[in-house]
């Protein structure tokens, strides 16, 4: 067999196996890219609902929740690390009994996801409208500090229901993970691995700061 043809198939070969690995591997970075826009794209429509209703609690607090009896002169109703419920009235309408807000993460058994849920209820027509988050949520944790500026694991155990621990909360940091619902492999064969996008903020909502009356 000619020497030089049986060259030539070698390194048609070996080129053909590089530009199958190259096309792999831009296939699946498009993917982990094309994922990690979509990851973020969810992550920014929950964070623009929690930039809105974390720093608002305890809205028209003065004019309206401590005189009233059923909201029993609080802003924050419960708090734990994966539960917070609070009032607030942005209507502006000092007649309004304020709203109950709540985000509750529900681990999933079995499976890496939750849903994390937001509950609006409103005390003037008895109406509850839920929205269950089912994006990828992996974590959602709460965690709550009695002064302002402490490191993260410095928190606070978790008020719960306790009133005094309650008025206690100065800031309440929020740690959120969502990831891609499938493994993003690079071959055929081995470990895969889920694309990830990781928010956390801390909040000071300036009403936690009003004294009690």
């Amino acid at each position: 067999m000619n020497l030089g043809m049986v060259t030539s198939y070698i390194i048609a070969g070996m080129l053909l196996l590089g530009i199958m690995a190259m096309n792999i591997n831009v296939q699946t970075s498009t993917t982990e890219l094309t994922v990690s826009q979509i990851l973020r794209s969810h992550i920014n429509t929950v964070t623009e609902m929690l930039n809105d209703d974390i720093p608002n609690m305890g809205y028209d607090y003065e004019g309206t929740t401590l005189s009233n009896d059923d909201v029993g002169n609080k802003i924050l109703e419960f708090g734990n690390e994966k539960r917070i419920s609070f009032y607030r009235n942005l209507t502006g309408d000092p007649s309004r009994i304020p709203e109950r807000i709540e985000w509750e993460f529900v681990d999933s058994t079995g499976v890496n996801f939750g849903t994390l849920i937001r509950r609006v209820y409103d005390p003037n027509d008895g109406t509850t409208d839920v929205n269950e988050i089912n994006i990828g949520v992996h974590k959602f944790e709460i965690r709550y500090y009695d002064s302002v500026g402490e490191i993260l694991s410095n928190n606070m155990s978790t008020p719960g229901s306790n009133v005094t621990q309650l008025n206690d909360v100065e800031q309440i940091h929020i740690i959120m993970e969502l990831q891609s619902k499938e493994k993003i492999y690079k071959r055929a064969t081995g470990d895969g691995r889920y694309m990830r996008s990781v928010w956390e903020k801390r909040f000071t909502p300036s009403n936690l700061h009003v004294e009690n009356i």
